[in-house]
């Protein structure tokens, strides 16, 4: 979408331009024909074995829940839409990352023809258009679209917890917090400590320190992500004892409100 400027300066210029160039985007000849025929096929289809069958609606109904790399896991996706989102042993609520609870609830339940539903629909293309949106950004500059994932998801984030569901906002606030991407290395229970004093999620609903918090991360991430120099961190290395670098890493939370 904007290649060649580097991300920080295509998140700047995101962030002053970005419905407009949202907009552009959806009317491409391309995109606007892919929207079309989905609307027509959801119209037609029947059931969710049906759906199940047709590879390149499915594909966009994943879509918008970024689960479109689970296309071929057919039995997965059927289980996602047919299981009832209240039963506490479903699938989609034995999962952590929340993208399968979110299709399981927008479909399971659903009697006679799984896209009847005009709302449902529209939501679908809606959130499918912001992912291919965020995807033709991040082709373009590495890092944009988890920057846009980020922005866009976090201000429903409560705690630090829902945040590590996620592995997109995790992987942004590990980079941006300057932790080694051997962090993940940690049993949970200690990556959670330690963002915990980083992080504060009162801060989650502040647009402007989420901007500084996604202008850090795309900086650090053009750098390739280089270790903080400081030297703490070198005892999450691999002949270090984690555990024991977990005292090191348990500092202030981090300000961004310079």
């Amino acid at each position: 979408m904007l290649p060649g400027i580097g991300a920080p300066a295509a998140w700047s210029l995101l962030q002053r331009q970005g419905e407009a160039l949202q907009a552009r985007f959806e009317a491409r000849r391309d995109v606007a024909r892919d929207v079309e025929r989905f609307r027509a096929r959801a119209a037609e289809i029947g059931s969710i074995e049906e759906l199940l069958r047709d590879r390149r609606t499915l594909t966009f109904v994943l879509e918008a829940f970024q689960l479109e790399s689970e296309v071929d896991k057919r039995a997965v996706i059927r289980r996602l839409l047919t299981e009832d989102p209240a039963d506490l042993r479903s699938f989609a609520n034995r999962m952590v990352d929340p993208r399968y609870r979110q299709i399981n609830r927008a479909f399971a339940g659903r009697d006679g023809p799984p896209l009847a539903d005009p709302a449902l629909v529209d939501r679908i293309v809606r959130l499918t258009l912001t992912n291919r949106f965020e995807k033709a950004n991040g082709e373009a500059n590495p890092g944009l679209r988890e920057a846009l994932y980020f922005r866009r998801m976090i201000g429903g984030v409560e705690s630090v917890v829902q945040l590590m569901g996620d592995r997109v906002l995790t992987a942004v606030a590990r980079t941006a917090l300057g932790l080694p991407a051997k962090f993940g290395m940690l049993e949970f229970e200690q990556q959670r400590a330690i963002l915990e004093k980083r992080l504060d999620p009162a801060n989650f609903k502040d647009p402007r320190w989420v901007d500084r918090f996604v202008n850090r991360y795309l900086m650090l991430n053009e750098q390739g992500s280089a270790p903080p120099a400081d030297p703490r961190l070198a005892l999450l290395g691999g002949g270090g004892d984690a555990t024991a670098g977990l005292g090191a890493l348990l500092g202030a939370r981090l300000n961004l409100r310079a």
